[in-house]
């Protein structure tokens, strides 16, 4: 490219979690050259997101790392709603069409960044620790200043991923605010080894005290989430055991043998105002971030991961000198933000539901979620939307992966 040094990358990811990886490893199974710059080491802390799509599963299955964390996962197959303990629906993830996965599949987010990494590096990336702490932009390339034992090291790309959260350097670098578009919430959220709960379904049991999340995490443990507020009890195994009798449904008592893990935090939905700018592009939580309710996050992380790819790698092979076309950060841009804006919809709308407290309120939800349930129309429209196949991805792997199955 005219005025590019020499050894400046195809393009610099700022992030190592699922979203900078699964664009890492898509972007170097194409051919790019690729970095992954991480500020800490991974795989430590406490698992946030627990839960797969099929629409994300899709997705990644081009890097080989679908069917390695389908060998650990637990297979999702079916979604249940119950009310003060009563079943009001429920959703079989199998009556989809439009996919190949009939399954959302549980799996830590320790075990999905370690089967991408593994990817990455096959494909040719590297990955480097440090910390990010100043940012340059041309329109031919961007330079980082990357900290890391003490020392400064340059890092120069065509382009430039932020993918490093919420709270990471590189929104903050390019003067992106991010505005609240929903209500703070504050969760708490635990690993358990519980028994007697089924393997394949994740239960939202709401009450009119509180509501309580319960999902497949692994073939170990199962996630259990609920919202904080000022009389939640304790974070023990007796407390969750409290909840999950109180709360949790009345056909399938669970008995809490382990307390793995657990962590509380403070959630928001929140939308950058841009998804880039200049040669700087952001996906993840670096441009949304969202509650966990209904595990909408991640999985929107890994479309914007694929759509940022898609149009890197189609702009590469239509042999444009620049990967970045003139409408190119515009179309991301637009594209993202309505996307997201429907996966905001439906995790809005389900912790809106959860959190209903009103006798009559409550009636008509647990109407509605019968009345879905049974309709086949709507059985299946609830399904792809908590699978977020209602919102646009990456058309080209999704070829490419049709093709594989021809």
């Amino acid at each position: 490219m005219p005025g590019a040094g020499a050894g400046v990358l195809d393009v610099l990811i700022v992030g190592a979690g699922p979203t900078g990886l699964t664009a890492g490893c898509l972007l170097a199974r194409a051919g790019l050259s690729v970095r992954i710059v991480r500020k800490h080491r991974p795989f430590s802390g406490h698992s946030r997101a627990s839960v797969i799509w099929p629409h994300a599963l899709a997705i990644l299955e081009p890097t080989g790392v679908t069917d390695v964390l389908a060998a650990s996962g637990s297979r999702v197959t079916r979604l249940g709603y119950y009310s003060s303990g009563d079943p009001i629906g429920r959703f079989e993830i199998d009556r989809l069409t439009d996919t190949r996965y009939g399954f959302a599949l549980g799996v830590s987010q320790h075990d999905t960044e370690a089967a991408l990494e593994s990817a990455f590096l096959v494909a040719g990336g590297e990955v480097d620790d440090g910390e990010v702490v100043h940012l340059d932009q041309d329109d031919q390339q961007v330079t980082v200043q990357v900290r890391s034992d003490g020392q400064l090291a340059s890092r120069s790309a065509r382009l430039l991923v932020g993918a490093d959260g919420a709270g990471g350097a590189v929104r903050g670098l390019l003067g992106i605010a991010m505005a609240d578009v929903g209500p703070r919430v504050s969760f708490r959220i635990a690993d358990a080894v519980i028994d007697g709960l089924p393997e394949d379904e994740a239960a939202y049991c709401w009450t009119p005290g509180g509501g309580l999340a319960i999902g497949p995490h692994d073939r170990r443990a199962y996630r259990l989430a609920y919202r904080l507020t000022p009389d939640s009890p304790d974070a023990s195994a007796a407390s969750f055991q409290r909840l999950l009798d109180e709360r949790g449904p009345r056909t399938r008592r669970g008995v809490v043998r382990d307390l793995v893990s657990t962590a509380d935090f403070e959630a928001r939905f929140a939308i950058a105002d841009a998804f880039g700018l200049g040669r700087c592009l952001l996906a993840g939580d670096s441009a949304h971030v969202m509650a966990p309710a209904g595990g909408q996050g991640m999985n929107s992380g890994i479309l914007d991961a694929a759509a940022l790819s898609w149009r890197i790698v189609e702009a590469r092979r239509n042999g444009l000198e620049s990967p970045l076309a003139e409408n190119f950060l515009q179309d991301y841009d637009a594209e993202r933000q309505s996307a997201i804006r429907l996966v905001m919809a439906t995790a809005i709308e389900h912790a809106r539901d959860g959190g209903l407290r009103d006798g009559a309120e409550i009636a008509a939800r647990d109407g509605r979620y019968a009345a879905m349930s049974d309709d086949p129309r709507a059985h299946v429209d609830r399904v792809a939307r908590m699978s977020q196949l209602h919102v646009p991805g990456n058309p080209g792997n999704r070829r490419e992966s049709e093709a594989s199955h021809a």
